[in-house]
C-alpha cells in the first residue's frame, strides 16, 4: 500500500500549498463525495429495510406497526441526503480552519508577539505557497528588516559613542596647548618679559590650535550631515556615472596619472542616487591620491544589481592595522602630519556609511603588484 500513503502525501501537500480557493473546493468536493457516499448507502439500507417489511407481510394486512416503520424509513430516505451533506460541510469546514487557518494565524500571532516584545530572533517556521503563506513570507522579511535595523542602530549608537570619544580625546591637546599659552601670556605680558617676536609667536600657534578646533567641529557637523542623507534614487545611464567618475578623478588628481577601466554597459539605465554615489567616490578618490606615488587605476562594474568601483594605487598599501581599521572614525597611522594638512581619517568611514546606506559595502585591500586597492559597491536596480 506504498502507493496509497505517497498518493495521500502528495495530496495532502497540494491541499498545504494550494491557494485558500482552491483549497476550500478541495475541501467540498471531498465533502460532497463523503456525503454522496453516505447517503447512497443509507438509502440501500432502508430499501433493503423496506423490501424485508414487505416480503414479511402481506400488502393487505399490514399493520399500524409496520406501517410507521415504513413511513418511518420513508423519511429518512427523503432526510438523509441534506443530513449528511450537513455533517460533512461541518466537519470539512472544521479541518479546512485547523489545517489552513488556525496553525497559520497562530505561527503569526506568535511572530507578531514576538516582535511586540522586542525578540527578532524568532523565525516563522510555516512554509506553504498559498495566501497564508505568502503573508508569512512578507513577515519574515518584515522581521528581518527590522532586526538589520535595529543592528545597524545599535552599531551607529556605538560609532556614535566611539566618536565623541576620540572627539573628546583630540580636542584636547589643543584646549590644553591654547590654555598654557595663553596662561602663559597673562603672566609674563604685564611684567614686560615677553619680547614683540615671542608674543607674535605665541598668538601664532594658538591661532593654528584654533583653526583645529574649527576642523574639528566642521567634521563633527559633516558626520552628522553624512548619517542624516536619506537616498533619492533616479535613473540614470551607466555612462554618465562613469563620466562623473573620471571628471572627479581629473578634478583632484594633481601629478597622478589617471588609468580609467570602464567595464558597464554605458547604455544601460540603473536606478541610483548619483550624488551619494559621487560623494563616496571622492573621498576614496582623495585618499588614493595622498598614498599614490605615479598612478591610480580606477575600474567600473556593473554584476548581480551592484555598482563596483576598484581604486588601486600604486603606494606603500594598507598595514595590517589599517587593513582592520582604517574604515573607523578617526583611524590615522600619521597622525602628526595628517592634523597639520587637516585630515581627521573620517573619509573611509564616512564612505562605508554612505556604501551601506545604498546597500552596498566597503573593502579594504593590498594589491597582489603593490598597492592599496579600495573596492565599494552599491546596490542598483535595473
Amino acid at each position: 500500500m506504498d502507493w496509497l500513503e505517497e498518493y495521500v502525501e502528495k495530496l495532502r501537500q497540494y491541499i498545504k500549498n494550494a491557494s485558500m480557493i482552491r483549497t476550500a473546493a478541495a475541501y467540498l468536493v471531498i465533502a460532497t463525495l463523503g456525503s454522496l457516499a453516505c447517503t447512497m448507502l443509507t438509502m440501500h439500507i432502508t430499501s433493503l429495510w423496506i423490501n424485508v417489511i414487505h416480503e414479511r407481510i402481506p400488502f393487505l394486512s399490514y399493520r399500524i406497526r409496520e406501517i410507521e416503520q415504513i413511513q418511518l424509513l420513508e423519511r429518512v430516505r427523503q432526510v438523509c441526503p441534506y443530513f449528511f451533506m450537513l455533517i460533512s460541510i461541518v466537519i470539512a469546514g472544521k479541518y479546512y480552519v485547523e489545517n489552513k487557518i488556525k496553525a497559520a494565524v497562530s505561527e503569526i500571532g506568535l511572530s507578531l508577539k514576538h516582535m511586540a516584545a522586542g525578540d527578532l530572533s524568532f523565525e516563522i517556521a510555516l512554509q506553504s505557497e498559498d495566501e497564508i503563506g505568502m503573508i508569512a513570507k512578507d513577515m519574515e522579511n518584515l522581521r528581518e528588516t527590522l532586526k538589520r535595523d535595529k543592528l545597524n542602530q545599535w552599531r551607529m549608537g556605538e560609532e556614535q559613542r566611539k566618536i565623541n570619544a576620540a572627539f573628546a580625546h583630540d580636542i584636547r591637546t589643543p584646549l590644553t596647548v591654547m590654555k598654557g599659552y595663553t596662561e602663559f601670556l597673562i603672566k609674563y605680558v604685564p611684567e614686560g618679559k615677553v619680547t614683540e617676536l615671542m608674543l607674535l609667536d605665541k598668538l601664532d600657534r594658538i591661532s593654528r590650535q584654533g583653526d583645529r578646533l574649527l576642523c574639528f567641529s566642521k567634521t563633527m557637523t559633516r558626520l552628522q550631515t553624512m548619517e542624516e542623507w536619506e537616498v533619492h534614487c533616479r535613473q540614470i545611464r551607466m555612462s554618465e556615472i562613469c563620466s562623473y567618475i573620471k571628471e572627479a578623478a581629473e578634478g583632484i588628481k594633481g601629478e597622478i596619472q589617471i588609468l580609467f577601466n570602464d567595464q558597464t554597459n554605458g547604455s544601460e539605465s540603473v536606478l541610483v542616487d548619483s550624488g551619494l554615489i559621487m560623494e563616496a567616490v571622492e573621498n576614496v578618490l582623495q585618499n588614493a591620491v595622498r598614498y599614490a606615488k605615479k598612478q591610480i587605476e580606477i575600474t567600473v562594474q556593473n554584476r548581480n544589481n551592484k555598482l563596483m568601483i576598484y581604486v588601486k594605487d600604486d603606494g606603500e598599501g594598507f598595514s595590517e592595522k589599517a587593513l582592520r581599521e582604517a574604515d573607523t572614525v578617526y583611524f590615522r597611522e600619521r597622525k602628526e602630519a595628517e592634523d597639520d594638512e587637516g585630515h581627521f581619517g573620517i573619509g573611509l568611514s564616512i564612505t562605508k556609511m554612505l556604501c551601506e546606506k545604498h546597500g552596498g559595502e566597503l573593502k579594504l585591500l593590498n594589491s597582489v603588484e603593490g598597492g592599496a586597492v579600495v573596492a565599494v559597491s552599491f546596490f542598483i536596480s535595473i
